[in-house]
């Protein structure tokens, strides 16, 4: 998406009151995406943007892609974090701009706190544990589980060790899956040659904390496959596009090409995920 107003089917919001840092403190991570968050009479939201270049504005479909991402999730019955996707007219470094931006409500209810996975995991690890192994021993087995999955089917390329947390109330519990944005084919920004010539089985090397840095060997360390395969066999294609790409309607600035595609690269590494776990 580039600067200046676009022709689009989906309802442009004004969020030109909102001020964008790239630092903001929230369920995110801090990184490199502008954040907001703001407070109303249904709750506190946090808005997030896809990637920006000084130069050439907003290049990257990252919040379409957490917003994919997300109710993929919820479609498999995965622990992942909820958010809406909006079109906004906004204004960074004084220039207006019309761009997909991710909401999404706080996760933290009255009377918890959150700590940062890392910040536990250094404090509480055992000698030679992995991040994947504490996760375990901490209760959450099932959900290291999913993780592994999921990261693998979305191609998520940055499960960092920041972008899980721990929340404490009465009992220890574990985040939602959130920051899912850099994930699909988050490098090529749109770019519809790299797009179409990607191969969405590839196993390139990812931004990942938890396993190995390769998504596909990750599988191998699913231990729960009896709980995690029933969720990748008999989906309804049919439902599944419409869950994820309805809001979109005949959005220009996403187009059928690019929707097609992510389509693609989910059923393909569903099916291939299957058939890794099956053996």
């Amino acid at each position: 998406m580039s600067p200046g107003f676009a022709i689009t089917s989906m309802e442009v919001i004004d969020l030109t009151d909102i001020q964008w840092e790239r630092n903001l403190t929230s369920y995110t991570s801090g990184g490199a995406y502008l954040k907001a968050a703001k407070t109303g009479d249904g709750g506190r939201f946090f808005f997030k943007l896809s990637n920006y270049d000084n130069e050439r504005g907003f290049i990257g479909f990252e919040s379409a892609y957490e917003y994919l991402a997300a109710k993929l999730g919820l479609f498999l019955d995965l622990m992942v974090l909820d958010c809406e996707i909006l079109k906004a007219r906004i204004i960074h470094n004084h220039q207006e701009y019309i761009t997909f931006v991710q909401k999404t409500a706080d996760f933290l209810h009255s009377g918890m706190t959150k700590t940062a996975f890392e910040q536990l995991y250094l404090l509480e690890r055992l000698e030679g544990e992995s991040r994947l192994d504490f996760l375990r021993r901490q209760g959450f087995s099932e959900r290291a589980d999913e993780m592994l999955l999921f990261d693998y089917i979305i191609y998520n390329r940055d499960r960092h060790c920041n972008n899980l947390e721990f929340i404490k109330n009465d009992t220890l519990l574990l985040s939602p899956l959130f920051d899912n944005g850099v994930s699909f084919f988050a490098p090529y920004a749109g770019r519809r040659v790299e797009i179409e010539n990607f191969d969405v089985l590839s196993n390139n090397i990812s931004n990942s904390d938890f396993g190995t840095r390769y998504l596909e060997d990750n599988l191998k360390y699913i231990r729960n496959t009896e709980s995690i395969i029933p969720r990748l066999e008999h989906v309804n294609e049919s439902d599944l596009f419409e869950k994820l790409f309805m809001v979109f309607d005949e959005d220009e600035d996403f187009p059928v090409w690019h929707r097609n595609r992510c389509m693609e690269l989910i059923l393909k590494r569903m099916h291939h995920a299957r058939e890794v776990l099956n053996h």
